[in-house]
């Protein structure tokens, strides 16, 4: 849905606005480079929280902290991506920062990124929309070179567009959100985090809105490319524990949505998890494995079990 919110592009207000910036990181390597050079000069302080990688990845890290460029928080294992962010946005919270850039550790800001989206929020303001929950960049997809199904490729447009929900990755989010909605939810670990928090934000009447002019560049996920019945087909190649945290977390999805008696977004939930066995099974080398891990997400998300999955 688009909101005919216009605004003048101007960045007047973002040097009166510090925004403390979360990149959460996991066995990247040098690659933190790439998304903390893009970042530096826009935001102050940055906080990475990472999430037990490998000693290639923290000796990484370790350079950027001792040159003074980011504060570090090293967790000895992998917490998941909800925990890592909550970790990130309270230490911010400690220091007395009020807003907060949410960013995955291979996610590149465009120049400008930060200024347009909080003077996206002062235009908000002065039109009346006092109930924003967070205003989001224009996610591009460096793989595909394509903006990302769903999202407006029009950088240059200077309407703000009304969405219904959005990654996590790449959100300028006020200490006022977290007040009403609390932080992300640990018990996900991973997958359907940002799905999570989008649904308490509009449970809780705050909006969500789209700066086109403010680009981020990211990968999304491993691509495959098949030839099934003399058509290539492209999928998502998932591991098999990530077929698990998909699976299981969109059970606790469709248990709110059916609590909320929400049939559009339950009808998409289905789609995307039968779309998503049926290519497992037709185009992955690994398909009943991958099978076997996404029936036992199903089953321990109707028991409701949720947090790290056990070997």
């Amino acid at each position: 849905m688009t909101e005919d919110v216009s605004w003048s592009g101007t960045t007047e207000c973002a040097g009166k606005v510090r925004v403390c910036a979360v990149i959460v990181t996991y066995n990247i390597g040098e690659g933190i480079q790439k998304c903390f050079d893009s970042i530096r000069g826009q935001v102050s302080p940055i906080i990475i929280v990472d999430n037990g990688s490998d000693d290639r990845t923290r000796r990484e890290l370790r350079k950027l902290a001792s040159a003074g460029c980011a504060e570090l928080i090293l967790n000895d294992r992998n917490e998941g991506i909800a925990r890592a962010l909550n970790q990130g946005v309270q230490w911010g919270l400690s220091k007395g920062f009020q807003w907060f850039l949410t960013l995955d550790h291979d996610s590149e800001a465009t120049a400008g990124l930060v200024s347009r989206l909080v003077e996206a929020y002062a235009a908000l303001e002065r039109r009346g929309f006092h109930k924003v929950g967070l205003v989001t960049a224009n996610p591009f997809d460096r793989n595909g070179q394509i903006f990302l199904e769903g999202y407006p490729p029009r950088e240059n447009d200077e309407r703000l567009i009304e969405l219904e929900r959005c990654s996590s990755s790449g959100c300028l989010i006020s200490r006022q959100t977290f007040d009403s909605v609390g932080f992300f939810d640990e018990k996900l670990f991973v997958y359907y985090v940002d799905e999570d928090f989008c649904f308490r934000l509009r449970q809780n009447g705050l909006k969500m809105f789209l700066c086109p002019p403010a680009v981020l560049i990211h990968s999304e996920g491993q691509k495959t490319r098949q030839r099934l019945l003399g058509r290539t087909i492209i999928y998502d190649n998932y591991g098999s524990e990530a077929r698990y945290y998909i699976a299981r977390n969109a059970v606790h999805m469709f248990k709110r949505y059916w609590a909320r008696r929400q049939w559009r977004e339950l009808y998409l939930l289905l789609r995307r998890f039968t779309h998503d066995l049926l290519f497992v099974l037709a185009c992955d080398r690994a398909r009943f494995r991958k099978a076997r891990f996404m029936f036992r997400g199903v089953w321990e998300g109707i028991r409701g079990k949720y947090g790290r999955m056990e070997p």
